[in-house]
C-alpha cells in the first residue's frame, strides 16, 4: 500500500499505514484498564499511539523495533497529534522499504565532509592535525560517522546527523577563538571534530535509531576516548600533554554529571566546545519543534516538556521570501532547510 507518512496526518483522519513501533509499553489507566502505549516513527518524524481494546493481545504479537501494520483514527491531545489504534500487526522483512522509515540529513554528505576535511586542514598544531588526519584516513570510522545520527531524538537524530552537528561544532569553535584569540584554536578545533566520534558505535539504526550495547553501557564519551587512544598509539612522539588535554574534552563536553559528563569542564577550551556543542544540539532541536508545530498557522508551539515552555513562532507573514539553502565558506550550514523538518 502506499506509505502515508506522519507529517501528512491531520486531525481526524481513519488512517492504515506502517511505522515503526520504536517503544511500547503496557499501562494500565485510572479506571483500572490496560492499554498499550507506542511511539511510532517514520522518516518525517515521530507520533504516539494508544489501542485501548485488545491491548494485552495485540501486544504479543510484536516487539519494540518492529515494521507494524495499524489502522488508526488520528486526534489531538494536549495540542499534539496522536493515534487511537484499533488494529495492528507486525509485517514481515521484504514487505516494506526501509527507506521510508529512517530520516536523513537534508545536506550532501560528501559536501559536508568535504568541508569538514578543509577546516581540519587549517590546524597548525603538527600532532593534533596528524591525529584527526589519522582519523579521516580511517576507512572504517569514517564510513560510520558519515551514516551515524548525533542522538536517539533529542537532535540531529537521522543519517548523517553525526556529520553535520560535528562540522557546525567545529565553525562555531573557529569563531569563538576568532572572538577569544587566547584560546588554544587547534585544541579547540580537534576536540570539536572528536567530542562525539564514540557516537559511531553508541547507536544501531536499520529502521530507527537506537542505542546499542556498547552505547547503553558504556557510553559514546568513553568510546570516543578509546578510538582516539588507539590512533594516538600509532603516532610517534605524541606528546602526554595534547593526549590528556584532547580526552578530558570528549570526557567533559556534556558540562554536567547530570547531563552525562563524566568529568566538569576544567579548561577554558572545554567549556567553550561545551558550550558550542549545547548551543547546536539546542538550536537544531528548537527547529525541529518548529517545523513539526501541528498547526502552521499557530503563533506558538504545543508545549515542550524537555525545555519545559511553549516556543514563538512568529508572527503570521504576508510573503515569506525565503531564500535558498546555502553552505557557506567557513562550513557554516545556513538556510531554511537546516530546520531538520526538512527531509530529503
Amino acid at each position: 500500500m502506499p506509505k502515508l507518512f506522519i507529517s501528512e496526518l491531520k486531525p481526524n483522519l481513519e488512517i492504515a499505514s506502517l511505522f515503526v513501533a520504536s517503544e511500547k509499553q503496557l499501562r494500565t489507566a485510572r479506571n483500572g484498564t490496560v492499554y498499550l502505549d507506542l511511539k511510532l516513527l517514520d522518516k518525517t518524524g515521530e507520533i504516539s499511539g494508544k489501542m485501548w481494546e485488545k491491548a494485552l493481545e495485540a501486544s504479543t504479537g510484536f516487539q519494540s523495533g518492529d515494521i507494524v501494520y495499524l489502522r488508526a483514527k488520528t486526534e489531538l491531545y494536549k495540542d499534539r497529534m496522536q493515534l487511537s489504534i484499533s488494529e495492528i500487526m507486525p509485517v514481515p522483512t521484504g514487505a516494506y522499504d526501509p527507506a521510508d522509515f529512517l530520516p536523513v540529513c537534508p545536506y550532501d554528505r560528501d559536501e559536508l565532509f568535504e568541508r569538514l576535511g578543509k577546516l581540519l586542514a587549517g590546524m597548525t598544531d603538527s600532532f593534533a592535525r596528524r591525529l584527526c588526519e589519522a582519523i579521516l584516513a580511517d576507512p572504517e570510522i569514517m564510513t560510520r560517522f558519515k551514516l551515524a545520527p548525533a542522538a536517539k531524538s533529542m537532535h540531529h537524530a537521522y543519517i548523517g546527523g553525526l556529520l553535520e552537528h560535528t562540522l557546525s561544532v567545529i565553525t562555531l569553535a573557529y569563531r569563538i577563538c576568532n572572538h577569544y584569540p587566547d584560546l588554544d584554536r587547534d585544541m579547540l578545533i580537534a576536540g570539536a571534530f572528536l567530542h562525539d566520534i564514540g557516537k559511531i558505535g553508541e547507536f544501531v539504526y536499520d529502521t530507527h535509531i537506537d542505542y546499542s550495547d556498547a552505547g547503553r553501557l558504556v557510553g559514546h564519551m568513553v568510546l570516543g576516548t578509546q578510538i582516539v587512544e588507539d590512533k594516538i598509539r600509532t603516532i610517534e612522539g605524541f606528546p602526554a600533554e595534547t593526549s590528556l588535554l584532547l580526552k578530558h574534552l570528549i570526557l567533559s563536553h556534556h558540562g554536567e554529571a547530570q547531563f552525562g559528563a563524566v568529568r566538569l569542564p576544567a579548561s577554558k577550551e572545554a567549556f567553550a566546545l561545551h558550550l558550542a556543542d549545547d548551543l547546536d544540539a539546542k538550536m537544531n532541536a528548537i527547529n525541529r519543534i518548529l517545523a513539526n508545530s501541528a498547526d502552521d498557522n499557530s503563533t506558538w508551539t504545543g508545549f515542550e516538556t524537555i525545555f519545559g515552555r511553549h516556543f514563538f513562532r512568529g508572527f503570521p507573514k504576508q510573503n515569506d521570501g525565503a531564500a535558498g539553502d546555502e553552505i557557506s565558506e567557513t562550513g557554516a550550514i545556513e538556510g531554511p532547510a537546516s530546520k531538520p523538518g526538512a527531509r530529503n
